[in-house]
């Protein structure tokens, strides 16, 4: 039996600063709490928006002026909805935005919990790829790939 040795917030956060993530645009909220107290020692700027939409939005224009992926985190439920017309147009514009969509836990899914939707459909058409973490000791595997199709398929992730 392995042992874990950092938490799921720990791995994303750290393969946000491996991938060069110098920003994230968001609404603070309690579903990405841990990893957002991690940002300021990976040196990795907040940015607070008055509306998800717009996070997705300004990582799609930092996105287009870099070129690097830039990324955008909503909270689950309404917050991930918000982001849909903005990556669409990420997509549009073959930007790399990875968009981090928090939702319920894996043991949760399916049993209706508060503000629980089925978030991959409402974005398969304006991705360029999509996964859900479905075990913790995958997140930096996992992270790491939404990156690297970001990067190359030049689209949102």
């Amino acid at each position: 039996m392995s042992k874990q040795r950092m938490s799921p917030s720990e791995a994303l956060v750290e393969t946000m600063a491996a991938e060069g993530v110098r920003t994230v645009f968001g609404i603070v909220g309690s579903a990405f709490m841990d990893a957002l107290d991690l940002f300021p020692d990976a040196g990795i700027r907040f940015v607070s928006v008055a509306h998800e939409q717009a996070a997705a939005h300004a990582a799609d224009g930092l996105a287009r002026v870099t070129g690097q992926p830039q990324v955008c985190i909503a909270q689950n439920g309404p917050g991930v909805t918000n982001f849909v017309s903005a990556i669409t147009a990420a997509y549009w514009a073959h930007s790399p935005v990875v968009a981090i969509t928090p939702e319920t836990g894996s043991m949760g899914i399916g049993t209706g919990g508060f503000q629980e939707l089925d978030q991959l459909p409402m974005f398969h058409e304006q991705t360029v790829y999509q996964v859900r973490v479905n075990r913790a000791e995958r997140m930096a595997e996992l992270a790491r790939r939404a990156f690297f199709m970001a990067k190359n398929l030049n689209g949102p992730t």
